[in-house]
């Protein structure tokens, strides 16, 4: 899955912006990241995978409600990840990961971390069925689902299954949507960046 996904986001524009121009770069760097995300935080996480045949062709990792935020990787993983992406990429994907935490909805809900196809495989109907998996699985406990993109193909996607944009940002230079399913209407909070102390 962490090879599936390395190659899903590697033309995110967020990537672009962080990593450069170099793809063969981008994909190492993802790599070291979802090491950090998927490997140390499996027991708190709720990950699927899809399959073409034997092939595993994507998947997602979601947190469940009360979880969020992860605890940071260890040190072993976030040393892999200084020397795959640099001092200057880890910086500033901590800056977008604070920046994007200050937004989250105040109601609890599932976070959808990362749902990613191999770029070969999209537009079959492997992430719908990824997705449509985490909403019956978050729909028995009757909790909503929130996530953020950085492509706009993307946030078509989701709210073609019913999520709605609650906010956007520019982060880096890149447009980053908020998008929620199942939040209650009268929730004046969901992705409010001001929280009352």
């Amino acid at each position: 899955m962490l090879e599936v996904l390395a190659h899903a986001f590697r033309e995110n524009p967020m990537n672009v912006v962080i990593h450069g121009s170099n793809p063969a770069r981008r994909v190492r760097a993802n790599r070291a990241g979802l090491r950090a995300l998927v490997l140390d935080s499996e027991s708190s996480t709720w990950a699927r995978v899809i399959r073409n045949d034997e092939e595993v062709v994507g998947g997602l990792v979601a947190v469940p409600p009360g979880l969020f935020p992860l605890a940071p990787p260890s040190v072993w993983r976030l040393a892999g990840c200084f020397i795959q992406q640099g001092a200057r990429a880890m910086d500033q994907w901590g800056f977008v990961s604070e920046s994007l935490r200050e937004r989250h909805p105040l109601e609890d809900h599932w976070y959808l971390s990362v749902l990613g196809v191999a770029p070969e495989f999209q537009g079959q109907g492997y992430g719908g069925r990824l997705l449509d998996d985490l909403i019956r699985h978050a729909g028995e406990g009757d909790q909503p689902i929130y996530l953020e993109s950085d492509r706009e193909e993307s946030v078509r996607f989701y709210e073609r299954r019913g999520f709605q944009s609650c906010d956007e940002t520019q982060l880096l230079g890149v447009k980053c949507h908020c998008l929620g399913l199942g939040f209650s209407e009268k929730k004046p909070d969901l992705c409010d960046s001001v929280r009352e102390l």
